[in-house]
């Protein structure tokens, strides 16, 4: 082998110029799918593969001769030219990966192996180059895909949550739009509301729906050309439909996740719809504000009704299908070796199931926590801190006095239950405090709660009915119910002090 006029030695022995090897060593060169350069001390090219403008776009001319990093990415450029010289130095082989220029502009991955060659001069060195561009853009879709899963798993844990304190129709869709607006931006959710008595929709309506009215079903994907219809539910004489563009739907996780959504939407909707038909015909006779004690405890009996409901079903249906495919997969994975980049797949996908089953049982759990009746408010609230401090950044103080032999009613279990609950939600969403303090006593037939934090707090005074307050509203609500009082007392910087009383009817 000659670079400019020289014969080197390979490895000790001197090349044989024969027809025979010369034939041999051009057909390698001119066939293999990978570069080979071989580099001297100086970083400059002394011989290069015809696939070096396969792979680059630049003939082989344009790098003879010249340094070998000068197509390298400029953030890449250093790190690899100190690599080469340790391989000089160190005389061993190493490998890296890097981002090169491709001619046309184009960035490139490449993986490469630099092996010194012995006992020649200049310190050549032999450099096999590999293109990754297409593994590298599967990693990083991978970890995309990974991460959106990750994303909406908790986007519909909060949407959840939520729900449990939306008491009204216009609440809901306020918190459905916000939603599809946060997570699917291109979506442009609108609802419209059919008025059937009058065969009319509401306001200046964008969408025609009347030729499709008859095909919604509740809960189902309806496709028309680039619009989705969903059927949400009807109360009294209205329908309402929700519509977005179809093409927000890009990925199979994000169809799964919208189809998820819906499907809790109407089943609160449908509770929702038994409710405001009685609130209705009661705030026609009573004024605002004024709803007797009963009303507000059927309410929210109906309410823990359907999330021990849903919570069945999830745990019936979605949970055990989970589990099953995590099986299987388990299965497969035992029984076959994989290797390489599916291996890495499955096991992701493996992990993916098991954070998924992992989200749904703690779903199950919020929405009935297990043992509540057996164990009493006291040995649940120790649990529910305890796993909430895991995964939280604050400090959970928690303390009780004169609280031995307390009895509570199931109702009233479940109530100081959710409403601490609902503090606990409210400090990990808005308060950023570092500190919160719970001291829970008994005096005179009444339990008493105290909570306090170290949050950025609010005006109290100036607090307005929006979406922020929905969890303050369904506390001051709740206890209500119950003929108890809540208090809140709260500045701006200087955190929320909350004060609870509750009687104790048995």
């Amino acid at each position: 082998m000659e670079f400019k006029g020289k014969v080197y030695l390979l490895g000790g022995e001197r090349l044989d110029k024969t027809k025979h090897m010369h034939w041999e060593f051009e057909t390698i060169t001119k066939h293999t799918q990978d570069i080979l350069l071989v580099v001297d001390q100086s970083q400059n090219v002394q011989f290069v593969t015809p696939s070096f403008e396969t792979i680059l776009g630049y003939s082989t001319k344009d790098i003879l001769g010249k340094n070998a990093f000068e197509p390298v990415f400029p953030e890449d450029r250093e790190r690899l030219m100190a690599s080469h010289q340790e391989v000089i130095t160190l005389k061993k082989a190493k490998v890296d990966e890097y981002r090169v220029f491709h001619k046309n502009g184009e960035i490139k991955y490449l993986e490469s192996k630099v092996m010194p060659i012995p006992n020649v001069p200049d310190n050549l060195a032999v450099v096999s180059i590999r293109d990754i561009t297409l593994r590298k853009s599967m990693e990083t879709e991978l970890e995309n895909r990974k991460n959106r899963y990750q994303y909406l798993q908790n986007q519909l844990k909060k949407y959840s949550q939520d729900l449990s304190l939306v008491l009204k129709v216009s609440e809901l869709k306020n918190r459905l739009i916000q939603e599809l607006d946060t997570v699917l931006p291109d979506s442009e959710p609108v609802i419209s509301i059919y008025h059937r008595q009058t065969d009319e929709f509401e306001g200046d309506n964008p969408i025609d729906l009347q030729s499709y009215l008859p095909k919604l079903i509740v809960g189902k994907l309806q496709y028309d050309h680039e619009q989705v219809h969903i059927l949400l539910g009807e109360r009294k004489d209205k329908t309402f439909i929700l519509t977005i563009k179809a093409f927000s739907l890009k990925e199979s996780m994000d169809k799964i996740w919208f189809e998820t959504l819906i499907f809790y939407t109407v089943m609160v909707f449908e509770s929702l719809h038994v409710i405001e038909n009685l609130m209705n015909q009661l705030e026609d006779a009573l004024q605002k504000d004024k709803r007797p004690q009963w009303i507000l405890r059927l309410l929210f009996n109906l309410s823990e009704k359907q999330r021990l409901e849903l919570s069945g079903d999830l745990h019936d249906t979605v949970l055990q299908d989970q589990m099953n495919l995590y099986r299987n997969l388990e299965a497969i994975l035992k029984d076959y070796n994989f290797k390489g980049e599916i291996q890495a797949q499955l096991m992701g996908i493996s992990k993916g199931l098991s954070d998924s089953i992992h989200q749904i049982q703690m779903t199950c759990n919020e929405l009935r926590p297990p043992l509540l009746r057996e164990l009493g408010l006291l040995q649940s609230l120790e649990n529910l801190f305890e796993y909430t401090q895991i995964s939280s950044t604050f400090k959970i103080n928690y303390t009780t006095k004169n609280t031995e032999g307390l009895i509570l009613s199931e109702e009233e279990t479940i109530g100081l239950y959710r409403i601490i609950q609902e503090l606990l939600n409210n400090a990990g969403k808005h308060s950023q405090a570092s500190n919160l303090h719970f001291y829970v006593e008994c005096e005179d037939n009444r339990v008493i709660l105290h909570y306090s934090d170290d949050g950025v707090g609010f005006n109290a005074d100036k607090l307005t009915p929006t979406y922020k307050s929905i969890g303050l509203s369904g506390m001051r609500e709740r206890i209500k119910s119950f003929g108890g009082t809540i208090e809140f007392n709260s500045q701006l910087g200087k955190g929320l002090r909350v004060k609870l009383e509750l009687p104790i009817n048995s």
